[in-house]
């Protein structure tokens, strides 16, 4: 298992829109809204809506090429994977890694106020 920036609480499909809960982090608000297009843009970028699959069935090789929908997606496949790639997209869409990066000047500037 990776070692992740935030985790994931729980998420939900509303509308057109995906809001996810995460745990408090210093990168990024507790709830997150996500377009359901932004995210299905990201997921085609990405060949998540894409699979093949092989069969032998008739004693011969035939792959199958899937092309999901988006309502497909969200309908089939299992949570854990719909979690990672949602972690992935907020992690390229929506942290603000200059949040951290002002707490650690506040603390670095807090310490040396205090010695």
């Amino acid at each position: 298992m990776k070692k992740r920036l935030f985790e994931i609480i729980d998420f939900v499909l509303k509308d057109d829109n995906i809001i996810v809960q995460i745990v408090d982090n210093n990168y990024t608000d507790n709830s997150i809204v996500v377009p359901v297009d932004q995210f299905t843009q990201y997921l085609k970028r990405h060949d998540k809506l894409y699979f093949e699959a092989n069969d032998m069935s008739t004693g011969e090789l035939l792959t199958r090429v899937y092309i999901l929908t988006f309502q497909n997606y969200w309908d089939e496949m299992e949570r854990e994977y719909r979690e990672d790639d949602l972690y992935d997209f907020i992690i390229v869409t929506c942290f603000d890694f200059t949040k951290a990066i002002d707490n650690i000047i506040l603390q670095q500037k807090l310490t040396q106020y205090l010695w």
